[in-house]
């Protein structure tokens, strides 16, 4: 998911960078582009900030790189999603946004993985959060939460070790062994659900936390390309930037770290 910067088609602009001659020329017109990218990757952050119910997480809002164009025959900016995993995550923002962009499958959650793989979650289900699941700031089941869920039903594994909640009085006392079960409808498992209190009539006392779903289906709603395309070209930046990289570059005021104007 790239989409590039050009100057292709602005032949008055271009006209009028060439008479700067060899030197300025290439340098003005990669600051120009270099502008353009920078204003297109706020634009882009502005629009998931809208477009986005909860609001998308730091990390996502992050997500945008740019390629800054360098002085050459053909320079161009380039806008990308971040598309390479880091830490334990194994998913990438690109893996999160390219269902937005194109329309398509949620992608298959670890959580998920470890429920289907203890025999929890039935094949061609998926999770969300129901009305008992405490969630983040940006409407996601909280992790802590999710860890006592996938403990408390012997369905965490991570690296190997079995971390399972179990009968010694240290997981006992944690209680998710006990708080925690699959809701089913008939014999069809529909959710998880969490008992909230204990004792005389605790049956009547739980919440549902997670429901069990169809594969999650997203609409193309994250305009990507048409964002860019929007600032560097509809809107004019482009233009308007190459007029001010000519004026910098006759005054000497072009930036000495060419391409990190912003």
């Amino acid at each position: 998911m790239k989409v590039r910067i050009t100057a292709d088609g602005l032949d008055d602009a271009l006209a009028a960078l060439a008479k700067l001659g060899d030197g300025l020329a290439p340098r003005a017109l990669a600051d120009a582009l270099n502008h353009s990218a920078n204003q297109a990757r706020q634009a882009l952050r502005t629009e998931m900030e809208n477009i986005f119910e909860p609001k998308p997480t730091p990390w996502v809002l992050n997500s945008i790189r740019v390629l800054h164009a360098k002085p050459s025959a053909a320079p161009e900016a380039a806008l990308w999603v971040q598309d390479q995993a880091a830490g334990k995550n194994p998913f990438t923002a690109e893996d999160y946004l390219l269902p937005q962009v194109e329309g398509g499958e949620r992608i298959k959650r670890r959580s998920e993985g470890y429920l289907r793989e203890s025999g929890i979650l039935p094949a061609g289900r998926f999770v969300v959060p129901a009305g008992g699941a405490r969630l983040d700031a940006y409407g996601n089941i909280q992790k802590g939460h999710m860890m006592q869920i996938l403990s408390g039903l012997k369905a965490m594994k991570l690296s190997g070790s079995d971390s399972a909640a179990s009968e010694s009085k240290r997981s006992l006392r944690k209680g998710n062994a006990l708080a925690f079960f699959v809701l089913k409808r008939g014999k069809t498992p529909i959710g998880i659900a969490e008992r909230r209190t204990y004792g005389v009539g605790s049956r009547d006392k739980w919440v549902m936390v997670l429901a069990f779903v169809r594969q999650p289906q997203y609409r193309a709603r994250f305009k990507f390309h048409d964002v860019v395309r929007r600032v560097a070209e509809d809107d004019g930046q482009l233009e308007a930037n190459i007029d001010k990289a000519i004026a910098d570059a006759l005054n000497g005021r072009l930036p000495k770290l060419r391409g990190r104007r912003g």
